[in-house]
């Protein structure tokens, strides 16, 4: 039987080709670059932020701070200075001074209920409880903490007993100058040196010795902006060029006096003996940072720099030396210091400003001046190099004190800071949840020029527990942040309201939460606002959104 050929049948409808796809999704790493203020808005690196409140950028993400906790209550005023005796052997202390004069021995941690009472107080303090102190140890192996208070005078503690240094010639006296003119001490060269509150003129005495004969040392003449003293800095960094390419024998360890006028010149003295003024006359140079604030806490030691906080802003000593002045904005420092220098400028006065390494914290604290009882905080990790804010924390000074840091606040409490899941937390009774916001750079996602429509947006999250959040995609250049307080179970606990998070085990302590939220608005371009309520180091990982792409008009 021959083969028949088989025909197939033709195909009466048109084949229907795939339909063209509008929406795309795109993904961003989580902003580690911290806040910068120094880029423009559009086109900004996805690792930055316009905003970040108590989120702090590290190595795996943007890492929700811990609480805080009551250590002592009851201080019979604002809580202005931390004072640390720390000796080579025998028990630490740590001493809180307030605005009345009074000074707590705050070493221990009490109950809320328990009223302290002040191991001294001095009177006179202009204002009371604004006190500088260092430790120090004497020729002969005394070990004493030396304390300044302006109006309030000279005194020594030795761990037992508070004396105060007085003019004369005799034993724990000063010759030379009335020591309650003192605005401030410090140590250079195992020399103690002071300030004369209200002049350009400085004091010292001999090698390993709190009293004594004191020597002035006038820097006016050096001074072109004029003003008084405000600080005296002792600065040690390699030689080598490390801290700023200066000159000296390559692995030499160089240490230089740092004088800091109220106007804003600051100056670097080098030399071996203070006792003859021409091997002391050894300028290194002299900058202009703008005017600094009071308080004389606007500096302070970091590794081998000096942070100075001016009306410029925040500036790295090794940065000045290596020519950026007033005019040019520091590396490190310019991705916030269009926001701080008008912040410092307009608080000049007020107190305080200041700025602190937290070693445990890995970060620089920036406290602002309490003037609108705003408990805002800059940080700065120095890992990542990377800026935030803070928010929440009653911080009108801070303090590192064996391992734990310590702030005080307007109402005479002391708190226990970075420790534990709430903010607040007293006795056995947790605080506030923690909460933190943050808003993205803003993002073209595809062609900048194009109008997308925006669908969803997926964050990723680290956590021990699935965190609150609200988030929403701003069109470009809205800042906003939704009012609304996200609902969180609370830490510890697997519930999740209706159940929209994706679980996946991680590897780590937590687990990773992820979910699409829908999204509304239009834009070329568009920023992430996230406001998250969750468990202490909750970590924002990264995050997608999903676009519609539209048209250019």
């Amino acid at each position: 039987m021959p083969l028949q050929a088989y025909s197939h049948p033709r195909r009466t409808t048109p084949r229907r080709s795939g339909q063209l796809r509008t929406h795309a999704a795109f993904p961003f790493p989580a902003p580690q670059g911290g806040i910068n203020t120094a880029l423009p808005l559009p086109g900004a690196s996805p690792l930055t932020a316009l905003r970040m409140e108590n989120f702090i950028p590290r190595a795996l993400g943007c890492q929700l701070r811990k609480g805080y906790v009551l250590w002592q209550s009851n201080l019979d005023g604002e809580v202005g200075s931390f004072m640390k005796y720390q000796p080579a052997t025998g028990a630490a202390i740590l001493l809180a001074a307030t605005d009345t004069g009074s000074i707590y021995n705050v070493t221990a941690n009490l109950p809320s209920t328990t009223v302290p009472t002040p191991v001294t107080t001095v009177a006179g303090g202009q204002p009371n409880g604004e006190w500088t102190s260092l430790n120090f140890v004497t020729g002969g192996g005394v070990h004493v903490l030396l304390m300044v208070n302006p109006g309030g005078g000279y005194w020594v503690f030795d761990g037992t007993t508070f004396t105060q240094i007085t003019l004369g010639a005799g034993v724990n006296q000063i010759t030379g100058v009335d020591p309650d003119l003192f605005v401030f001490v410090t140590v250079f060269r195992n020399r103690i040196w002071f300030i004369e509150g209200g002049t350009s003129r400085a004091w010292f005495l001999p090698v390993d010795v709190y009293y004594g004969t004191v020597e002035e040392v006038d820097f006016g003449p050096m001074l072109p902006n004029g003003g008084a003293l405000a600080a005296l800095v002792n600065w040690t960094y390699d030689g080598a060029g490390g801290a700023g390419g200066t000159a000296g024998a390559t692995g030499s360890v160089n240490t230089q006096l740092v004088v800091i006028g109220e106007q804003g010149d600051v100056l670097v003295y080098a030399g071996d003996d203070e006792d003859d003024p021409s091997l002391f006359s050894q300028i290194k140079g002299r900058w202009y940072v703008g005017r600094v604030p009071v308080g004389r806490r606007f500096f302070s030691l970091y590794l081998s720099d000096v942070i100075i906080l001016s009306e410029k802003g925040m500036n790295f000593m090794s940065e000045l030396m290596r020519g950026q002045g007033f005019f040019d904005n520091a590396g490190r420092a310019q991705a916030i210091n269009s926001e701080l220098a008008p912040q410092i400028n307009n608080t000049l006065s007020s107190r305080y400003w200041e700025v602190v390494f937290l070693p445990q914290q890995q970060m620089i604290v920036i406290n602002r001046a309490e003037v609108t009882i705003e408990q805002l905080q800059w940080v700065y990790e120095v890992n990542n190099r990377a800026f935030a804010t803070m928010r929440g924390i009653p911080m009108l000074t801070v303090a590192v004190f064996e391992g734990r840091t310590f702030s005080g606040d307007l109402e005479g409490n002391v708190w226990w800071c970075f420790e534990g899941n709430s903010d607040g937390a007293i006795d056995d009774e947790p605080g506030l949840d923690l909460q933190g916001i943050i808003v993205t750079s803003f993002q073209a996602m595809g062609d900048p020029v194009r109008l997308k429509r925006f669908l969803m947006v997926r964050p990723s999250f680290i956590s021990v527990s699935p965190p609150g959040i609200q988030a929403v995609l701003n069109h470009e250049w809205d800042l906003a942040m939704s009012g609304a307080t996200p609902a969180y179970a609370g830490a510890g606990d697997s519930f999740w309201d209706v159940g929209l998070w994706d679980v996946a085990v991680w590897s780590g302590a937590g687990q990773s939460y992820e979910s699409w939220i829908g999204a509304t608005g239009t834009g070329r371009y568009a920023s992430l606002a996230l406001r998250i309520r969750g468990a202490a180091d909750t970590i924002f990982v990264a995050w997608q959104a999903l676009v519609e792409q539209g048209g250019i008009l």
